[in-house]
């Protein structure tokens, strides 16, 4: 295992997947920054053949251009693959660049990145992939599919409660979870930050243990020092998280911010009744599917 910190079970898993004699769909998902991207890269560093990333707010198009200029980059293809008219066009081009590359018995590797951003209004992608899966690639023993998201709820919903043709497709799911007190400690250990026990303990209160976050503190800054800059100084790497923490993991932001205001002006709890209010939300079922579980 490479300096991974914690992950072993996680890593251990992905690991495990590269022995299989069948094709393995891996769904990954995880809050924004948690080391989703860099777990599976490391892990399958050795065998990946093709990635891709959604991008936030992008439309279809524009995914599906991005799409064609990776597969071009990846397949060397001398003239530019041609671009999709949909998702469909574009799983039949990669399945045409996958059948080459998938006839040995060495596992091969597709990383679908930002899979829910991929999932745009209207676009199908959802349904296509779900038709590559079923008509194609669970067919290639030699193939694992990792696909990743940093909105978990949609990730659920979705993919691994899918009562459509995903419905009991992904062979394995992995919650990767922020770092513990410990693995936090070491984290910064390993970046020559060292800190006493009591300073540690007041960064991850106040960060949490977000590698993303944790990364950009400095040999020799004070818990103090790190939290003024990245929440306080005109530059700080966090000082817009909040805003732009929510829109990257729901749809209806908006929402979750509202309860989280009211919240947090009432350090002792509020009522649901008196949260709706205050948030000008409507009472039942709505409120809980879709204002905190989205």
């Amino acid at each position: 295992m490479p300096s991974i910190i914690g992950r072993e079970t996680e890593f251990f898993e992905l690991q495990r997947a590269l022995a299989s004699k069948e094709a393995e769909l891996i769904a990954v998902y995880g809050r924004l920054g948690v080391g989703k991207t860099f777990l599976i890269r490391e892990a399958y560093k050795a065998n990946l053949i093709f990635q891709f990333t959604g991008t936030q707010d992008s439309n279809s198009n524009e995914q599906l251009i991005k799409f064609a200029e990776e597969l071009t980059r990846k397949a060397k293809s001398e003239l530019p693959i041609k671009i999709s008219k949909n998702w469909g066009e574009a799983f039949y081009l990669l399945r045409d660049y996958l059948t080459p590359r998938l006839k040995g018995s060495t596992k091969q590797v597709v990383f679908l990145d930002g899979f829910p951003w991929l999932s745009t209004p209207r676009s199908k992608f959802l349904q296509e992939f779900d038709y590559f899966w079923n008509s194609c690639a669970s067919a290639q023993s030699s193939l694992i599919i990792v696909i990743c998201g940093s909105a978990a709820s949609w990730m659920i919903k979705q993919v691994l409660n899918n009562k459509g043709g995903l419905h009991n497709r992904v062979t394995k799911r992995l919650r990767l979870l922020p770092f513990t007190l410990k693995e936090t400690n070491s984290f910064l250990k390993s970046r020559n930050v060292r800190l006493e026990n009591y300073e540690t303990l007041m960064l991850y209160m106040a960060l949490g243990g977000i590698p993303y976050y944790l990364r950009d503190i400095l040999p020799g800054e004070s818990c103090n020092q790190a939290i003024d800059k990245l929440l306080f100084s005109e530059n700080g790497s966090l000082r817009d998280e909040f805003t732009n923490l929510y829109p990257a993991l729901f749809d209806n932001a908006e929402l979750h911010i509202n309860v989280i205001r009211a919240l947090a002006n009432h350090p002792t709890g509020l009522q649901r009744s008196e949260l709706t209010s205050k948030c000008g939300l409507s009472s039942g079922g709505t409120l809980t599917k879709k204002s905190l579980k989205n």
